[in-house]
């Protein structure tokens, strides 16, 4: 129905300056399949992720679904942001020669820097009839509305310079950098393999090879370490149960995470945490790893 395409389809927001700072959140509860754009008009936002990423005025980024992140609005902003449910992608994106383009686009976090000039002439409008058409409850249509969102990313694209930034690297490094991005995105959800091979539209022996010749480990053991990471992280700093721990990281059952972590570790996690928490003996902090390091 039209009004869930809507009401649980898309979000989209005209924030006016005004004398508050305002704090939107993207990939958790009811917003985790959501891919965000923003488009700057006036002033600056702030995109908290890993780091922290300023975006200035006549910018646009793109926050790809399940990408946890906060934009933080200041005073005095002005900001257009459109969010669109992941089971809109075939419908955004299309089948034709833009669709490859505009995939990778919202597969990784964007910054597009444009002219003001361009945002007024080429974006605003296409936001006003998004908005006008949003509004016309009892006739607005799905197709339309995706055809408007296309059509920004089209844009987007343009501005992002992505085909150049890409023929500056070489194909393993290319693809190394779409796995890592996408063990980003879904290392909490214990994807397989098969899975990272058919969203990177390739066979398991090319992606091995690539990943042994570049960085000598498997993809598996990439995909671990990643988690490795984070649970290490989680029971150094939180209070949180085992249990809490493992079911953020997608285990069920305690005692399969406990088996996956003392399986890389040596010890379980009940073990790490005394060790390494309530004993304070862990490494020191120079010396953790962090997911930047890989690949």
């Amino acid at each position: 129905m039209l009004t869930n395409i809507i009401g649980s389809m898309v979000r989209f927001e005209s924030v006016q300056p005004g004398l508050q700072p305002r704090i939107f959140s993207t990939g958790n509860d009811n917003f985790a399949a959501f891919n965000l754009l923003g488009i700057v008009q006036r002033g600056e936002v702030s995109v908290l992720m890993e780091e922290s990423h300023q975006v200035q005025e006549s910018s646009i980024f793109c926050i790809p679904h399940k990408k946890q992140a906060k934009v933080l609005v200041p005073p005095g902003s002005q900001v257009w942001l459109l969010g669109y449910h992941d089971d809109l992608v075939s419908l955004v994106t299309g089948s034709d020669v833009d669709s490859t383009k505009l995939d990778r686009l919202m597969r990784q976090f964007t910054i597009a820097h444009s002219a003001r000039k361009d945002i007024d002439d080429e974006f605003l409008p296409l936001l006003r009839l998004l908005n006008t058409e949003i509004s016309e409850t009892k006739k607005r249509s799905r197709s339309v509305i995706c055809s408007i969102i296309r059509m920004l990313l089209i844009g987007i694209y343009r501005l992002s310079h992505i085909d150049s930034i890409r023929s500056m690297h070489s194909p393993d490094e290319l693809v190394l950098q779409q796995f890592r991005q996408l063990v980003e995105v879904e290392y909490k959800q214990r994807r397989t393999v098969a899975y990272y091979c058919q969203a990177l539209i390739m066979t398991y022996d090319r992606l091995h090879a690539i990943c042994q010749r570049n960085l000598s480990k498997s993809p598996l053991q990439l995909i671990n370490n990643r988690v490795l990471i984070e649970a290490t992280s989680r029971l150094q700093k939180s209070s949180d149960s085992i249990q809490a721990i493992a079911n953020s990281l997608g285990y069920n059952d305690a005692s399969q995470f406990s088996h996956f972590f003392k399986k890389e570790t040596g010890l379980s996690p009940r073990q790490f945490k005394r060790h390494y928490v309530e004993k304070d003996l862990q490494k020191p902090q120079s010396g953790r790893q962090d997911f930047s390091d890989w690949p």
